[in-house]
Formats: C-alpha cells, structure tokens, sequence
C-alpha cells in the first residue's frame, strides 16, 4: 500500500493562518473597555444589592456571587481580552464593590462568622475571574502558545496598559457605585419619609377619640359593659364596643381604669370588675381581691387562683382548681386558658401573671353574658 505524502509547504501556511487569526482576536482586546464595562456591571450590581437588600436583607449574601459573575461578563463583553488583566480589572472592581456595600450596610442583615463572609467574597472573586477572560478556541490554542513561546505575546506596554486599566477602573466604580448608594439612600428616605407623612395625615384626619369624665354621676349613667369596655379602653388604648369591633387611638390611663373598676367593684359589686383590678394592682391587695372575686363565683378570678396555685405550690394544686371549675365555665377564653395550661404546663402563665395585664378576653365573654 503506497503513503500519502504531506505537503509541508501548506500545513506551514495552515500554521500562519492560525497565528495570524490569533494576532487578530488578541489586537481587538480593549483594556479601557474592560474598565468601562467593569463600572458599568459594579453600577448594575450595587443597584440590585441595594434593591434585594430592601427587599429581603437575609437574601444579601446572594450577591457576592452574583455581583462578581455580572462585572466579570460586562470585562468580558467589552474587554474581549485574553490576558490575565482582564481578570484583575474584574477583581478588584468586585472588591471596591463589595467594600461600597459594607460601608453602606447593605451586605447582611444577620451577624455572619468571619470565615463565611470571607468564603462568599472569594466565590464572587472566583467567578468575576471566571468569567472576565475569553478562552482561546481549541484550534487555535497552539498558535496562541506559539505567539506566548516567541515573546510576541503579550506586546510590550501591555503591563503598563493593565496597571492602567486597573487603576482607572477601581477609582471610577468606587465613585460610581458609592455615588449611587449614595442617591438609592436619600430617596428612600425621602420615600420612607413621605409614607410616614401621608400615614400621620391620615391619622390626624380620623376622628379623635376621646375619654370620659371619670367621675360617680358619669359612670353611673353607664351599664356595666360599657363601663367595663371604658376601663379597658384607658389601660389598652384600643376602644371595643359590645360587638367585638374596635377602634385605635383611644386616651390611655391606667389610674382612670383603676378608677372606673373601683366604682363598679364598691357600687354595684361586680366581681368580674374586682378580679381585673386584682390583677391589675398585684401584691397583697391584688391578690385578695381576686380570691374574693373568686369566693363570689367569678370563673375568671377562679382560674387565676388555679394559675397562683400551680406555679407557686405545683401543678397538682392548680389542677385541682381547674378540675373543679371546668364544669362550669361557660367563657371560651376561660375554657381555651384551661385546655392550654392542660396541654402546656403552668410555666408559660407564671410571667403572665406576674405583671399588671389587662386583655379584651377578660370582658368579652362577660359582658356577652349581659346580651343573652
């Protein structure tokens, strides 16, 4: 069998056509255009930093990959370079990025170790590097390595004009993007600013609510519901009426529902007013009120001496209590009160009841005893 003969003459000319396509793509690499575009991407991604952080500070962290990846491709759209440069232009405008976000408190929301926030700078590092080279094709990577083995790759003043680019790059995007920052935090003040404006003006234009005269002739003209959702009206500052419904805004004063429970308690003896004032005066005097209350048939008062019982003499004493009443509740905030001490222990009510407190539960279920 006879061999083919290969034709040197055209496999060099082969050869010089692929350095020479090489030569091409190399002298179309653009170092300022790399700086240009790498601003351009720190532009976009402090943006969007910005924007997510507002969103959802814990979602932050995304952005250090995501701000490294977005400069890199905008080095590389504009750059179309080959040279490692083009890498540290992507670099270290992602670095300037990075340090503008901190400054300006937008990177996390959470307090994050040292070792993960160094962790999540170099992945955006890795992949602006990643990303702001063009790799040469594979047909060609033999010529390219030829151009580099001869010394006519990388040209002279290449250095220089990397340095350059560096230089340039890093300052514009820090006053870019620091300018920008800058521009996002007036205006959202301004708009936060506006919202709490356009919120208190619409505060101001409701109609204010206002209190009663606390005094035996004015209390005395009013039911006991009413009088009851008065007194929680002044410790709460949130107005019900006999339905549920309530309006805000109401005149706090803790002295007048003291005032108001006191007149219902000594002139028409209401219990359920003497457990809340119970509770709400604490100590010694407190603590009476409400066993009297209690000893007059007050469900609620009741199950608060089971609650006494339980966290200070243990819960085999506050059941006993709860055993005894459950019958007869006929409040579902008693009965749900019991089902949960049940089903959760008496810890979670000793804080509760060590503090003045004085919850629309106490009188919702009372006073719809009144409608029946």
């Amino acid at each position: 069998m006879g061999c083919k003969s290969v034709d040197v003459g055209q496999v060099m000319v082969s050869f010089e056509e692929e350095v020479r396509q090489v030569e091409e793509r190399l002298d179309k690499q653009e170092f300022m255009g790399a700086a240009l575009g790498s601003v351009i991407g720190a532009a976009i991604s402090i943006a969007i930093w910005f924007q997510l952080y507002l969103f959802n500070p814990k979602l932050g962290f995304i952005m250090f990959p995501v701000s490294g990846a977005i400069i890199g491709q905008f080095v590389r759209f504009f750059g179309r370079g080959y040279h490692d440069w083009f890498a540290t232009i992507a670099c270290m405008v992602y670095a300037v990025t990075v340090w503008v976000a901190w400054y300006m408190q937008i990177v996390v929301s959470e307090r994050m170790s040292v070792s993960i926030l160094i962790g999540l700078f170099f992945s955006g590092c890795a992949a602006a590097n990643y990303f702001a080279k063009l790799s040469m094709p594979l047909e060609l990577s033999e010529a390219f390595k030829h151009l580099i083995y001869e010394d006519r790759y990388p040209k002279k003043g290449t250095n220089i004009k990397g340095f350059a680019a560096v230089i340039f790059a890093s300052t514009l995007a820090l006053g870019v993007t620091y300018g920008i920052t800058f521009m996002y935090v007036i205006f959202n003040h301004q708009l936060q600013s506006a919202k709490a404006a356009s919120v208190e003006q619409t505060q101001q234009q409701r109609p204010t609510l206002k209190g009663i005269e606390v005094t035996e002739d004015v209390l005395s003209q009013l039911t006991t519901s009413q009088a009851l959702l008065y007194a929680h009206a002044y410790f709460s500052g949130y107005k019900f009426n006999e339905f549920g419904s309530y309006t805000r805004g109401f005149p706090r004063s803790i002295h007048k529902s003291q005032m108001i429970l006191e007149y219902l308690m000594k002139a028409r003896a209401d219990r359920r007013a003497q457990f809340i004032l119970g509770v709400l005066l604490q100590g010694n005097r407190g603590e009476r009120l409400v066993n009297t209350a209690a000893e007059k048939g007050d469900h609620y008062a009741a199950l608060y001496q089971a609650f006494y019982a339980g966290c200070n003499q243990g819960s085999a004493a506050g059941n006993r209590i709860l055993d005894t009443i459950y019958p007869l509740v006929t409040e579902s905030a008693i009965k749900s009160e019991i089902e949960s001490v049940r089903s959760y222990g008496y810890e979670p009510v000793c804080d509760e009841i060590s503090m003045a407190h004085f919850p629309h539960s106490f009188v919702r279920g009372y006073i719809g005893q009144f409608r029946r």
